[in-house]
Formats: C-alpha cells, structure tokens, sequence
C-alpha cells in the first residue's frame, strides 16, 4: 500500500509518495504560502489531487514545523509559520478527501525515520537535530519518542546559545540555524538575503570569501554548543543530523572540528557525543511521518 506523505517547511512543501516499507517512489516540492492558513490548505489540496493521478493513496501523514499534539494532530505553536497555531491541516485534509490522516512534529518524523528505516534503528537512545529555517528535533529512549509533558521535548532550537549586547536571550535556531547562516552573511556584506541560502554560502566560502568562511566557524560553533548540550543533558548513544544543509558530504567532519576546538578549551570529563546525519537524508520527515501514520491513526 502507498501513502502520501507532505512535509510543511517554512519556505517550501515537500510531499512524496510512500510505501508502506518506507520506499520513496515519487516526490514534488513547491513553496509554502506565507500569507494565510486558507492558502496553505489550498496548496495541500493541490498535492492530494497530485499524488491520486499517480497511485490509490491509503493515508495522509504531515509532518509541521511545529509543536504538534501526536494523537489529534493539530498544530499547538507557530513555529516557522505564524499562521498555523491552533490548525489542522492533516484532519482538514483527511476529511476532504475521505482518507486515514496523522501529524507529527517535524523533528519527530525525521527521528520516527531514523528508528524505522535509517541510521539509529541500531541504537535505543537518540538525539536527533533538524538544521533549516529554525532548529528542531527529537529525543528518543529505548526506541520510543519522548514527548515531555507540553509536547515540546526535542525543541533543541529553543535552547539559550547567548545573549546580545542589551542582554536579550538568543536562542539556537536565531544563532545556528541555516536561516541564521543566511542572516548572518546578509548582515555582515549588506546583501540582500532573498538572494543566498547555505549553499550559496559554502560556495562563496569555497572561492575565498572571508565573510563567509567566518560565518561557517561560527554556524559549526553554535552547533558543537548544540550537541554538546544535549549529550549532558541524556547522554544518548548517537545524535544524528537532519535538514538539507546535513547532506554535505563534509558536515560532520565540521562538527567534529569543532567540538575538538570547544574540548581543548574545557576542563573536566566530558561525554563527546557521536555524531552522524540522517540515512534517510532529506526525505527523513515525509518517510517518519508514514511511519507515525501507520502506528497513530487518528
């Protein structure tokens, strides 16, 4: 059986078709709507009516950037998109066109993926670190997701990286995130940041810019911060990295880097964590969300 999977990003939807093995047998993306949920809805439509020219589709699973109750799936946070608190788009849709449907947590999906079908179905315990427009992720122990008791375990991105010079708290996804990585450069060349994204950034770092090479330290910074944080805070087996951004053939290696440079300049014992990106790569968040879909149907 197939199954349609949309994972709703802050600047674009992805949606494929999945079987009921995890196997990616089609996939589109288009851009998600900033306007309003009604357009949102309207584009989600366009994608079900998609993927029925193709196959018989069993289900609907979403995955949202956002804190999502696991048993309704309705949205429960903005997140990346300030519309869609209090939402439903999976029971909106399911119910339009008379289908099973679920929702998840992005984060979530992305490490449901990992247990199901890539690189943590080894290992009981695991972090995992979705990099895009913000910082999410997923805590799981003895292979089962923690939710904690406001669904927002696993909201690395919120965690308090520093402050800035009036002492407002900055969090991870305003400091490490690939949105961040973009802002940053913008910021600092007085580019305007509709025309990057990270990799236009590593390019320009690979060709000698200087303002781009220091805006990469200090990205591979913030995430040794990042990881090095969760690791004491549960000590998991394998923390793993998920977003387009991870799927740099070079990407652990500079974490790595970086953790060897913020060790050298600790004191004490320490549990460096092992880090590795997603199996799944960035279909990781449409195969977990089939996977919650098959194990929670609302």
């Amino acid at each position: 059986m197939n199954y349609l999977a949309i994972d709703i990003g802050g600047s674009a939807i992805k949606a494929g078709i999945i079987s009921s093995e995890g196997v990616v047998l089609s996939k589109m993306v288009q851009s998600t709507p900033m306007t309003c949920y009604e357009d949102l809805l309207d584009s989600l439509t366009t994608i079900v009516k998609w993927a029925k020219t193709l196959v018989e589709i069993k289900g609907i699973a979403l995955s949202q950037p956002c804190v999502t109750d696991q048993k309704t799936g309705q949205a429960l946070s903005e997140g990346a998109l300030i519309y869609i608190t209090e939402k439903n788009p999976a029971k909106d849709l399911g119910e339009k066109f008379g289908l099973p449907y679920a929702a998840e947590n992005d984060g979530n999906c992305a490490a449901l993926a990992e247990i199901w079908v890539g690189n943590g179905k080894h290992v009981n315990n695991l972090a995992l670190v979705v990099c895009g427009t913000g910082i999410g992720g997923s805590v799981i122990i003895d292979k089962n997701i923690v939710s904690g008791k406001r669904n927002f375990a696993g909201e690395f991105g919120m965690s308090i990286m520093s402050e800035d010079e009036n002492g407002r708290p900055l969090n991870w996804s305003e400091l490490g995130s690939t949105l961040a990585l973009v802002l940053r450069y913008a910021k600092r060349t007085k580019t305007d940041p509709s025309t990057l994204n990270g990799k236009k950034i590593f390019e320009l770092a690979e060709a000698g810019d200087q303002e781009a090479q220091y805006c990469i330290h200090h990205f591979f910074r913030i995430f040794a911060y990042g990881v090095h944080n969760i690791q004491h805070v549960y000590d998991p087996d394998l923390i793993l990295i998920g977003g387009a951004i991870s799927e740099r053939p070079d990407f652990v290696a500079h974490i790595e880097d970086a953790l060897d440079v913020l060790y050298s300049q600790m004191l004490g014992l320490m549990s460096r964590p092992t880090v590795g990106v997603c199996g799944s790569g960035n279909d990781a968040n449409l195969i977990g969300a089939v996977y919650h879909l098959l194990h929670k149907q609302v």
